[in-house]
């Protein structure tokens, strides 16, 4: 007893001596500032929950619905449930181990047999026995501090699916939005030319003008039918793809607010602390803690090296009635044992075990640069994960802004455009130019108009791809 406390207390003390990997992630070097013209402020945009951001009650339901029917939703679900049982499993190797065994079995002897063999036995044993490692080295609570980094992983890795579903949602319902605009804009802009149709075939009648006249409005009027079946094809694909995105068939949409209504659009976004990028996109965190994890299964295997100790604890009761021992044995060894109960009797057993690999091949030492190496693979796909997360902030940043502009300067040639075309009508009416000059300046109002009803969606788009960018969406409240 005395040698096996002494070698506890030599592990012990090893046991003391073994560090653990730091889990600390690499310093990624962030700049201090983003890459475009930004608002100065520590608020940021990706700290807005997505319900302040997208007002419009139809396109929160929409997203509502989204994040609970949307089956890529139901396997993150599924995932993180996964994530929780396997770490369950894993703690549950820290505790102790036990189970109960209870048999009952009837043997007949047949044949011929020796005098003191028994023809038939019934007997009865209760066995419980119990088992528990104990964590000298801490690689039991390195395992589990692995399956923990990893289930936070997967936690955010379903918060990084969050946040790109209320993206693919919001984008595809100002899509449909801005296609319901070019349909109302098409539709009148038939109208009219379908009246200056009817009109110039009025004027060739009267002789007042020629047929080439004619020819040329209905030109113009089939310039515009033509793209009415594209536009709707465009917006029941797009009504098919939301209804999808939300767990749902095919189906009508629902519209709220129109475009010009969605998002309230500042003059320059908001991005807030370049160092808190980090902390609030959830796949650099989700990154982050897959790299814990990594650093926790180099433990593993480093600790896989050292020895184990394992005790053991055993307790077994058993009884039964034998018959068939030969009554003329001498000393009458069989009195009091035929046909009659023994029992119960009992074993109680303790047994320590200390277990140390001496040879394995290289499998041990190999584990451990196996582990590091597929540390290292995560050590820069961390830091990777940062510098695209950068980017896309970047990128997104001068897309909103140059798409502001740009929808600014087309509003400008919209105006006049529609202008351009009015007059051109007045100087026709009045004889003072030709019809060609009036089906030009409508062709451009037209083109002017699809031009800048396309601007305003790609100005919200830049903004819904910069909110993502910056890490919101995932934000429930």
């Amino acid at each position: 007893m005395k040698l096996f406390l002494a070698m506890i207390a030599m592990l012990n003390l090893l046991a003391s001596c073994v560090a653990n990997t730091p889990t600390a992630p690499p310093d990624a070097h962030v700049p201090q500032v983003y890459r475009g013209l930004a608002a100065d402020a520590t608020a940021s945009l990706g700290d807005v929950p997505w319900r302040q951001l997208y007002d419009d009650p139809v396109l929160q339901s929409l997203i509502e619905q989204a994040l609970k029917k949307n089956y890529t939703v139901q396997q993150a679900y599924a995932a993180v449930l996964a994530s929780q049982a396997n770490l369950a499993i894993t703690k549950g190797n820290q505790q102790p181990q036990g189970q109960a065994t209870f048999q009952t079995p009837y043997t007949i002897n047949a044949g011929d047999k020796t005098p003191i063999t028994p023809s038939n036995a019934f007997a009865q044993s209760l066995g419980v026995s119990a088992s528990y490692e104990i964590d000298l080295f801490g690689k039991l609570a390195s395992a589990t501090a692995a399956s923990q980094a990893q289930l936070l992983a997967t936690e955010w890795g379903q918060a990084t699916l969050f946040a790109s579903l209320v993206s693919q949602v919001a984008s595809a319902y100002f899509q449909l939005l801005e296609l319901d605009e070019l349909m109302e804009i098409s539709q009148q802009s038939a109208k009219l030319r379908e009246e200056n149709v009817r009109l110039m075939k009025l004027r060739v009648d009267y002789g007042e003008s020629g047929e080439q006249d004619l020819l040329q409005a209905q030109q113009a009027l089939l310039e515009v039918t033509e793209q009415i079946p594209l536009i709707r094809q465009d917006t029941i694909q797009t009504e098919n793809a939301l209804s999808v995105l939300t767990g749902d068939y095919p189906h009508d949409i629902k519209r709220g607010l129109t475009l010009e209504q969605q998002i309230k659009m500042p003059v320059l976004p908001s991005t807030g602390i370049p160092s808190r990028l980090l902390t609030r996109r959830p796949d650099v965190q989700q990154s982050e803690y897959q790299l814990i994890a990594a650093d926790a299964q180099i433990d593993v295997a480093r600790k896989l090296l050292y020895p184990s100790l394992s005790l053991g604890v055993g307790a077994t009761a058993s009884g039964g009635i034998v018959n068939g021992i030969d009554p003329n044995l001498p000393y009458n060894l069989s009195s009091g044992v035929n046909g009659v109960w023994f029992g119960p009797s009992g074993l109680f057993s303790i047994v320590p075990q200390l277990t140390q690999t001496i040879f394995s091949g290289g499998k041990l030492q190999a584990n451990v640069q196996l582990a590091k190496a597929q540390q290292q693979q995560l050590v820069f796909g961390y830091l990777q994960t940062v510098q695209q997360a950068f980017q896309e902030v970047s990128n997104n940043i001068t897309a909103y802004n140059q798409q502001r502009l740009y929808r600014i300067e087309t509003d400008k040639y919209t105006a006049a455009s529609v202008e351009s075309a009015r007059l051109a009508q007045l100087r026709y009416q009045e004889g003072q130019t030709a019809y060609l000059e009036v089906l030009n300046a409508e062709t451009r109002a037209y083109q002017a108009e699809v031009t800048s009803t396309k601007a305003r969606l790609s100005e919200r788009l830049a903004l819904v791809q910069l909110y993502l960018a910056l890490g919101g969406g995932w934000q429930q409240s």
